[in-house]
């Protein structure tokens, strides 16, 4: 028998310290990227917490809305004076038309 099947001298040795130590080396690149990857635990936590950003935003905006809905729903034509709304407005807003005088009164 000349020992084909097995491996002798260098060869042996590359095989018994190699395969093991790719083996580990697959193992830590696969566990590394399970916490750094575009899908890993560092990945899922950035989602996370931009999505209870986008969501305090969210609730902020419709809070917001709300609001300024509620306000606008007096000004239905037949529930305030026109004359008064315009009067508000341009005195919120700073305007005059060019037939109007703006008189400023110190109190």
């Amino acid at each position: 028998m000349s020992g084909r099947g097995r491996r002798t001298g260098p060869a042996r040795v590359a095989v018994l310290i190699g395969l093991p130590l790719l083996l580990v080396a697959g193992i830590a690149y696969f566990y590394a990227r399970s916490f750094t990857g575009e899908y890993g635990t560092l990945a899922r936590e950035n989602i996370a917490a931009d999505h209870a950003s986008a969501r305090r935003e969210l609730d902020r905006l419709e809070a917001l809305l709300a609001e300024r809905q509620r306000r606008n729903r007096g000004l239905r034509a037949d529930s305030v004076d026109l004359d008064l709304l315009d009067e508000r407005a341009r005195a919120e807003l700073g305007m005059l038309r060019a037939d109007e005088v703006f008189l400023l009164l110190d109190e």
